[in-house]
């Protein structure tokens, strides 16, 4: 009894050695950094002076009079509701076009994943290549066959929004096709020829079966691609810097204008309050709804 008790205590001690890391990990570069920008929104650092002062909710009620601020939440709704469903819905439909019998379909699958494991500036600067409005590519076909004025894209305020969320949807649409895709696969075909049989369509299919099958990894590919949605950053930093006239100007990037361009970090940390705060509602939200139509066996 006595050697059971002591090894099971030996367990646990490796096991809290084994977790420590990660542990210091998220200590270190997640909660510590949250309880700063915590701490920070309700206060004042002169980095010059290293002066320290509370301010109570100065820079909560500056955000919510600020113009820039609310138009910054409306980009981001703006791109979220571009983003998510053409995410979801091209990441569905090539993981079914993958799932079917198909010639060389190793090969497309490779292609339909290489996007994801490109890095940002790359990728980037070849949409900037691709999207220039009087020498790129697109343009210049366009032109040929007939278009006098084809669209700006990256310097129009009403196309500049939608083609970074295009391009972000189309960065990460590879990894929503592979678990898409491996979903897919685990829906027994028993089902599927029984209702077959039955007379369903494949619509009907779908619907009935496959897409209540799937449903738990759809439930987790649209929390990941709102989260991701509601943090893009890069396009609006390396094509636009939040133009043109601040409309692509998201809560990431007024964030990231507010601390490191106008050095007001205590503004900034407050911002990335409220959007911590907007992400957790879009969770919770979510969470609450699944009982609806996400099925677990």
């Amino acid at each position: 009894m006595v050697k059971s008790y002591s090894l099971e205590r030996r367990e646990r001690q490796m096991g809290f050695l084994f977790a420590l890391p990660s542990m210091v990990g998220f200590l270190v570069f997640i909660l510590l950094p949250m309880l700063t920008v915590l701490v920070l929104s309700f206060s004042k650092l002169d980095l010059m002076s290293g002066q320290f002062s509370l301010e109570g909710m100065k820079y909560y009620n500056k955000m919510l009079n600020d113009e820039d601020f609310w138009r910054s939440v409306r980009n981001t709704v703006v791109y979220l509701v571009i983003y998510v469903p053409l995410t979801l819905t091209l990441g569905l439909s090539m993981a079914m076009i993958l799932n079917s019998k198909m010639y060389l379909r190793g090969v497309v699958r490779t292609f339909f994943i290489i996007p994801y494991i490109t890095t940002y500036v790359a990728t980037l600067v070849v949409w900037n290549v691709f999207l220039h409005p009087t020498e790129g590519p697109l343009n210049s076909l366009l032109m040929s066959i007939g278009f006098s004025h084809p669209p700006q894209y990256m310097v129009d305020s009403h196309w500049a929004l939608p083609v970074l969320a295009f391009i972000g949807s189309w960065k990460d649409v590879g990894y929503h096709c592979i678990l898409f895709l491996a979903a897919l696969q685990g829906v027994s075909k028993d089902f599927l020829e029984a209702s077959s049989i039955d007379g369903a369509n494949r619509w009907q299919r779908f619907k009935h079966i496959t897409f209540p099958l799937i449903s738990p990894t759809t439930f987790f590919l649209l929390l990941i691609t709102i989260i991701g949605g509601l943090q893009a950053f890069y396009q609006m930093a390396l094509l636009t810097k939040g133009g043109p006239a601040f409309s692509t100007t998201t809560l990431t990037y007024y964030i990231y204008r507010s601390a490191f361009e106008f050095y007001d970090f205590s503004y900034a940390s407050a911002v990335g309050v409220f959007l911590f705060a907007l992400t957790l509602v879009f969770i919770l939200m979510n969470w609450l709804t699944q009982k609806k139509w996400v099925f677990y066996q």
